[in-house]
């Protein structure tokens, strides 16, 4: 507790100089040395060889991996059909929404010839009202 009151006071160099000093002292420390009897357990675990796999495991293996293949194949020719049919669903999309666009331009188009054609109709403009002015309040203070 009164390390760590006195580091507190201390100032940032003093504090520093502390944990040197604290680091010093525990790397003089000697090390533990390993036990040799855990050396003498590890040396005596026997590796055996690994057994084989037998001609019909590996008949099986290679008849999984062809069936494991076939889907992957299977699957990936559904996503490219899957991706075509959302782009060409995605095209004509696209393109009906054109023609409607196109034909509301016809639309406005038609009517701005009919106001063109017509004779000239003068549109009054609007006068703009201005805000009314605010009355001014004055604020008595509570005391």
């Amino acid at each position: 507790m009164s390390e760590v009151s006195e580091s507190k006071t201390l100032n940032k160099t003093a504090r520093m100089e502390l944990l040197k000093k604290q680091l010093e002292e525990l790397e003089k420390e000697p090390e533990e040395e390993p036990d040799q009897d855990q050396d003498q357990d590890q040396d005596e675990v026997i590796e055996r060889p690994k057994k084989g796999k037998t001609d019909k495991q590996k008949e099986q293996f290679e008849k999984m991996k062809k069936i494991r293949e076939a889907k992957i194949a299977e699957s990936k020719k559904l996503k490219a059909e899957i991706a075509l049919k959302d782009k060409q669903e995605l095209e004509k999309k696209v393109v009906e929404k054109a023609i409607k666009l196109k034909k509301k331009q016809i639309k406005k188009q038609q009517v701005l010839d009919e106001l063109s054609s017509d004779e000239e109709v003068i549109i009054p403009k609007k006068e703009r009202l201005h805000p009314p002015t605010k009355s001014t309040v004055k604020f008595i203070p509570y005391m």
